[in-house]
């Protein structure tokens, strides 16, 4: 009887085995296709007749997407189906590459627009993929000028018809930031008029470096018909920064070799507590066994 329980059990497994292996075979074919890419293309016109495409390359993952590392992505312009290529670069570990390229001979539409294409190639593990973006080429310049104690960013925005000639850009809204560390700080928006002109007062309580150096960020930002179009300029209107002795070489800071007092403090009274219930532990323990001697019956 026993016997015949294992060979059941035995043909039960072997039956179970067969099947997953056939699961397996079968699921290796769909695993082995290449998996779904997502390209993105921004577009960034300078003020120096050039413009920098981004790509961006990512690939979709059963738990979100991850960015494709060393992937050549070819940049083109044109019309229509007519895209000269203007450029190539590899992806990095975020997965954007970029090239800047100058706008001057490139090919424009009626409407003064310019078709930009990214595209990967594809490999047999990835798909390939393309991202498109059309604009026409516009120019911020910023001067400043001062009238007795107050100071002014000046803005010039300009664009080129079919003909090459320079026509105001009006009626857009200009962004101007300072740059920080992790951000920018957005001083505010001014709107150009029609000649393509517009000042912006400089607030006086804006910090610099030590020499009250600024970087000065003037933008026009998602915007249909130009995209995005920047320009960057320096100026000493900031506040200096004093950096005090006491202030960088302090001798108990948190980013010294040498701890605060109140840190120091709180770790002694902690470690204190904790040695203390350590302590109170074993005096117990001494106590109990003493104890345990004392109420020992003597026969």
């Amino acid at each position: 009887m026993k016997r015949t329980v294992y060979g059941i059990l035995s043909l039960v497994l072997t039956a179970v085995l067969f099947l997953s292996s056939g699961l397996k075979s079968q699921s290796g074919p769909a695993d082995s296709k290449p998996r779904e890419t997502y390209l993105t293309l921004t577009y960034l016109c300078t003020s120096n007749d050039s413009v920098c495409l981004t790509a961006n390359l990512k690939v979709y993952k059963k738990n979100g997407s991850l960015a494709l590392m060393n992937a050549t992505i070819d940049f083109s312009s044109g019309q229509d189906e007519n895209f000269i290529p203007v450029g190539s670069a590899p992806t990095d570990q975020e997965g954007n590459a970029s090239v800047k390229i100058a706008v001057g001979k490139l090919q424009r539409g009626k409407d003064r627009m310019i078709a930009y294409k990214a595209t990967f190639a594809g490999s047999p593990k990835y798909y390939k993929n393309s991202a498109e973006f059309r604009a026409e080429p516009a120019k911020i310049l910023i001067s400043f000028s001062s009238v007795d104690t107050l100071h002014y960013i000046n803005l010039t925005g300009s664009r080129n018809d079919l003909h090459g000639h320079e026509i105001p850009l009006s009626k857009e809204i200009v962004n101007l930031h300072v740059p920080r560390l992790f951000s920018l700080i957005k001083l505010g928006a001014v709107m150009l008029d029609e000649e393509g002109k517009a000042s912006f007062k400089f607030p006086g309580n804006i910090v610099g470096d030590s020499l009250g150096n600024l970087t000065i960020i003037a933008g026009i930002e998602d915007n249909v018909q130009f995209g995005s179009v920047q320009a960057v300029s320096r100026i000493n209107w900031g506040m200096p920064n004093e950096y005090r002795k006491s202030d960088v070489f302090s001798p108990r800071q948190l980013w010294t070799p040498s701890a605060p007092l109140w840190m120091i403090i709180t770790l002694i009274v902690m470690l204190s507590g904790v040695w203390a219930h350590y302590m109170y532990a074993v005096w117990e323990l001494i106590m109990i066994r003493r104890s345990s001697k004392k109420d020992k019956p003597i026969l």
